[in-house]
């Protein structure tokens, strides 16, 4: 339920402001249904890997040559290890790390938030 609630809010959210504005979603949530701090962690970093994985594979899906292939090529020079790895694989990687971490550090802030103001 919350789950799904972060992926249509924080998707709507996204596509009509900037591209970080899953974390006051994330944390409204939390704060609103009061899920325990840890359950509102892994479900808010859940919820953004799938997003922003998902926009990604979107992005790639429709232009191959575009945006996906001009990030990934900011790192592979720095990365000569990966440079045989598409892609798409290495931005997945780096918008699952970095959307997972902003997400679900905004989730625990939010039901932190609730139990700070809730007084349990």
């Amino acid at each position: 339920m919350v789950y799904i609630l972060l992926l249509l809010l924080g998707s709507a959210a996204s596509y009509f402001g900037p591209w970080w504005a899953m974390a006051p979603v994330c944390f409204i949530v939390c704060a609103a249904v009061r899920p325990p701090a840890g359950v509102a962690f892994r479900i808010s970093a859940l919820a953004g890997i799938t997003l922003w994985v998902g926009y990604s594979l979107f992005l790639y899906r429709d232009d191959p040559a575009g945006l996906t292939g001009k990030v990934a090529g900011l790192f592979i020079p720095a990365l000569p290890a990966v440079s045989d790895v598409p892609p798409v694989v290495l931005v997945a990687v780096i918008a699952a790390c970095v959307s997972g971490l902003i997400s679900g550090f905004s989730g625990l802030a939010g039901a932190r938030f609730r139990q700070l103001i809730s007084g349990s």
